[in-house]
């Protein structure tokens, strides 16, 4: 049986704040607006109801059968008044109590996810507060060195280090396995895993780091990557690290990890133990790693009410921002009063600002409904790990399967889940209508000069206009100063002569691959059209959700992907749902220790005990 019935919206309501508000006779109208002219429309007999059946009846009808409560109520009331049957007076009395409880429904979020409004083409964006900058700890200068610094003895070396990381050791030949084939006794290769080059990556910048403040401290040493290997040269870093640049130690945990790397990279050859413990060094780096290990988990449980006070969202509020995101997607924009706040005029938007939005929306309702690791969002390809479905009768849904990630090695198994139905018409919109346009744009420059907004000759009226303007000629209304004005004109240029510059750039980009989400490149036109990474994803969602807790909470919550995990493993044990967390954990990736973990930051003691603390004994 559906939840949502008119039980459970009464049964919320009789909790909430309005239903301490409204007058004794507050419940008594409601249930005769109901009984009387709202049931009646399916059930002729509801009228007969007595007080007492009436709850119970409720337990049976569904939200979707009064959506149009009001409608119903107006229709009806209009003909017995008409009649002689009912005054103006009740009629009145009724209407009231059922408009307040409708008005309140239709605010809460679950009323608006049973009911999915699409955007409409007469819809305007809403109004945005403005964002503040989020806050930082301060920046400090880098003190990294850059490859261009590297001699190219260096340079070798990294690139030596690189080949074997990415090959798991598998480019080396090792003599005595040649030895052992010949029949000269027993030996092992010793155990090494494959990395990405994306995690490579994050050896190299360690380097990178490493040598910076090696430079500053010898600088008449040459470098060399056998240093990252010296535990105490490591121990002098980290110990600057957290002292001088304020981090945790979760930064000597890293830099030491790149030394484990290099140690077994030099003593590859050497080592005949899968566990390397024929090699000094690497245990004493790996010793070293393990106590800074220990340090960062005590940083973090001292350091999490810090952590979450600029990103805790409860669950709900998260589902809130993205009915304001979707709200975003509307297709004209609104113009207004900066200090008002008031309403002025309107116009549409350019198909670029629109998919963006789109896209924006897409991506953090999946985050918040189906919380998996935005890795496996960033590499969903429809077709290849997104796959479109019907059921029995007829209705889409999406899976998806993922067997390239992150996690996998031998033993990780492949992910394959159900998405949730709330995603799926939001889905078939991008799917179908605007990743299709975009690609359609694309592919010619006047396609793509109109998908900035630049088409139907704007770009050729700009530069006369600018001309005029700079003479003292200004043919429309200024709201600002006309340097202000200028400026303006000047940046609308500029930005139509680089993404006129940049197209043949976006246009290969796009068609080199077939991910679902891609870079939009709003800033940067060259970027459009590639992958999504790690650090575009965070920003993306991490700017969304502050513009959205601004205007809707009145206060920045600087949300990130990784956040939205914990904060939904959170909700599953403090919503009466705890029997599914291991089944939910399946979902996004967890185990079901894990995301008691995850739930414990986000948790206090006082959340988690609240909802039990009377009649627990029960």
């Amino acid at each position: 049986m559906n939840k949502y019935t008119v039980a459970y919206a009464l049964n919320l309501w009789k909790k909430s704040k309005k239903s301490q508000k409204v007058d004794a006779n507050f419940e008594k109208y409601l249930s005769l607006s109901l009984r009387k002219f709202v049931f009646t429309q399916f059930d002729e007999q509801a009228k007969n109801l007595t007080a007492k059946q009436f709850y119970i009846y409720c337990q049976q009808v569904e939200l979707e059968q009064v959506k149009d409560a009001l409608t119903i109520f107006d229709i009806q009331t209009k003909i017995l008044i008409e009649q002689g049957k009912l005054s103006e007076n009740t009629r009145n009395n009724y209407r009231s109590a059922l408009a307040r409880f409708i008005t309140w429904i239709e605010e809460q979020i679950w009323w608006k996810e049973l009911f999915l409004c699409k955007v409409t083409n007469t819809d305007v964006a809403p109004f945005r507060e403005k964002v503040a900058p989020k806050p930082t700890g301060g920046k400090l200068p880098f003190y990294g060195l850059r490859l261009d610094d590297l001699p190219k003895n260096i340079l070798e070396q990294i690139e030596e280090f690189s080949q074997f990381r990415l090959s798991g050791g598998k480019n080396i030949r090792l003599p005595f396995i040649e030895r052992r084939k010949q029949g000269e006794g027993r030996a092992f290769r010793p155990k090494i895993d494959t990395v990405k080059p994306a995690t490579f990556k994050k050896d190299e910048q360690a380097i990178l780091r490493f040598f910076g403040w090696y430079r500053q401290n010898y600088p008449n040493d040459e470098l060399d990557l056998k240093l990252l290997t010296d535990v105490g040269l490591l121990d002098d870093y980290t110990y600057w690290m957290t002292t001088t640049r304020n981090v945790s130690h979760s930064t000597g945990v890293t830099m030491v990890g790149t030394g484990i790397a290099i140690a077994k990279w030099l003593n590859f050859k050497i080592s005949k133990r899968r566990n390397w413990l024929d090699i000094p060094i690497i245990l004493e780096l790996q010793d070293l790693q393990s106590a800074y290990t220990e340090i960062y988990e005590q940083e973090k449980k001292e350091d999490l009410d810090k952590k979450w006070a600029s990103k805790k969202l409860t669950h709900e509020q998260a589902r809130q921002v993205v009915q304001f995101l979707q709200m975003l997607c509307a297709p004209n924009y609104g113009k207004h009063d900066l200090e008002t706040g008031e309403f002025l005029s309107h116009g549409t938007r350019n198909d670029s600002a629109v998919a963006r939005a789109w896209q924006t929306y897409l991506i953090v309702k999946f985050l918040v409904y189906c919380p998996v690791r935005q890795e496996e969002i960033r590499n969903l390809k429809l077709g290849e790990t997104l796959f479109r479905k019907e059921d029995k009768q007829g209705n889409p849904y999406y899976e998806a399967k993922i067997t390239n990630h992150k996690r996998s090695s031998v033993t990780a198994k492949p992910r394959h889940y159900r998405l949730p139905a709330i995603l799926t018409a939001d889905l078939e919109i991008w799917i179908y209508k605007w990743r299709p346009l975009i690609e359609e744009s694309v592919k010619t420059l006047d396609g793509w000069i109109d998908f900035w907004g630049y088409g139907g000759g704007k770009v050729e009226r700009i530069a006369p206009r600018l001309e005029a303007a700079k003479q003292g000629i200004v043919g429309e209304k200024v709201t600002n100063s006309l340097d202000v004005y200028i400026q303006q004109q000047e940046g609308k240029l500029q930005g139509a002569k680089n993404r006129i510059a940049a197209w043949e750039i976006a246009k290969n980009n796009l068609e080199s691959h077939n991910y679902l989400f891609f870079i939009l490149g709003k800033h940067e036109p060259e970027s459009f059209g590639t992958p999504h990474y790690v650090g575009s994803v965070w920003k993306l969602v991490i700017a969304a959700i502050a513009r959205g807790t601004k205007t809707l909470f009145g206060e920045e919550r600087w949300t990130n992907p990784h956040a939205l995990r914990h904060i939904a493993e959170a909700h599953i044990r403090v919503s009466g749902k705890a029997h599914i967390a291991a089944a939910f954990g399946a979902l996004i990736g967890h185990s079901k220790e894990m995301g008691d973990e995850y739930a414990s930051q986000v948790l206090s003691e006082y959340d988690l005990t609240k909802n039990i603390v009377d009649d627990w004994w029960e």
